[in-house]
């Protein structure tokens, strides 16, 4: 099979205890280890004391990203299934596979001596995880291979390939792919444009998340205005972001078969009115879809009262949003960039967010928003997140 000029660069110069390669997604960094990297490492320590073991985020990504691409390359006799010890047999070496979100998902390495690790996304590992592997790799022939996708400029990984370790660290863009098709790598660049996902996930740099959360999103391209009136073979989808003291936000989106359009808002503050309680809110709630045939509402997940409110009418179908910020963050972020979420003109709180909404800079060391001016944003991150992707899974 043929790989890129990085791709050998890596299996000439990776011969350190400690071997990363950092960089863009879909530059080639995993494929070059399923295919070469873990089964040559494996197989020189065959009946070597230690243990081999293969460290992710958890181990159904062990299986999607390195076991299931791995069996398609060498075969379910060289490539075996997770068993419920966390072990897989791999080119006839027992190698034990563990999440690495926790500490205590690698309680059985603690005291045990390791003749090599594999990583896989080792950025969203948790540090301490990280740091225990430092004392177990403790043979001569001990190593450590490791792929990710950068992050923040002070991420505590960040800092380790910086050190004074034994590493061999390669970058990667996914311009160093050449097998890409030019008009996905086009796609994709369109995707993250504007954003620090652009410079992370392209470009491969640890960028630091800063300014506006969404500096893509335009009036030209995101704005709409006309009109607001129910068109017939489209559907109707509510999103709600719950507060009592802070505003209770809510969006009507409309989808057309293709992309999203919020086209009408509410906003009501408890600091800047009366109070209201869960009946108050579903009657302002119902007032605001009016005649409008709703597939379903997504709430705030922590709304529990407000949920079970909705569902004691059984007038509308509600499910809990999925609250996941980052990933839903970029997945608005390509939806701004693709033209697939527009705004009405009338949703002027949800116009004036977008100008706010922005990123933490007091806390570098972490990618996180401003919890302030993010109540729409908030509620167009459910909808996206919860409904959109699902509804256009074929195109984004």
């Amino acid at each position: 099979m043929p790989i890129s000029k990085m791709q050998r660069e890596y299996l000439d110069n990776a011969n350190r205890r400690w071997c990363f390669k950092t960089g863009a997604t879909r530059s080639g960094k995993t494929y070059i280890d399923t295919l070469c990297v873990i089964p040559k490492r494996i197989r020189a320590r065959i009946g070597k004391p230690g243990l081999a073991v293969i460290l992710g985020v958890t181990k159904s990504t062990i299986e999607r990203n390195i076991l299931e691409p791995m069996r398609n390359i060498w075969g379910t006799d060289l490539v075996g299934e997770i068993n419920s010890q966390n072990i897989c047999y791999l080119f006839g070496e027992r190698v034990y596979c563990l999440g690495a979100e926790k500490v205590s998902q690698v309680s059985k390495l603690r005291g045990s001596s390791i003749k090599y690790v594999y990583g896989d996304e080792v950025a969203d590992w948790n540090e301490e995880v990280f740091e225990m592997l430092k004392s177990r790799l403790d043979k001569p022939y001990s190593c450590f291979d490791g792929a990710l996708n950068p992050q923040g400029p002070n991420h505590w990984l960040k800092e380790f390939l910086d050190s004074d370790f034994d590493i061999y660290c390669q970058k990667y863009t996914i311009f160093d792919n050449p097998f890409l098709d030019k008009k996905f790598v086009e796609n994709l660049c369109k995707e993250y444009e504007g954003s620090v996902y652009y410079k992370r996930y392209i470009l491969g740099e640890w960028a630091l998340a800063e300014g506006l959360v969404y500096p893509m999103f335009s009036r030209e391209k995101n704005v709409v205005g006309g009109e607001v009136e129910y068109k017939r073979g489209h559907q109707y989808y509510v999103s709600i972001d719950y507060g009592t003291v802070n505003p209770f936000a809510v969006g009507i989106f409309d989808f057309d078969g293709r992309s999203s359009t919020m086209i009408k808002e509410l906003h009501y503050s408890g600091r800047d009115r009366d109070r209201l309680d869960n009946e108050g809110y579903y009657s302002k709630l119902k007032t605001l879809i009016g005649d409008l045939p709703i597939e379903y509402i997504v709430v705030d997940p922590s709304a529990a009262g407000f949920i079970e409110t909705i569902k004691k009418y059984g007038k509308y179908i509600v499910k809990g949003a999925n609250n996941d910020v980052l990933n839903g963050i970029q997945e608005v972020t390509k939806y701004l960039n693709y033209g697939l979420l527009k705004i009405h003109e009338s949703c002027t709180e949800t116009l004036k967010e977008f100008q706010q909404y922005a990123w933490d800079d007091k806390k570098p060391n972490e990618d996180a928003v401003i919890k302030e001016n993010d109540h729409h944003c908030d509620l167009i991150r459910y909808y996206i997140y919860t409904v959109a992707r699902q509804l256009n899974r074929w195109i984004v």
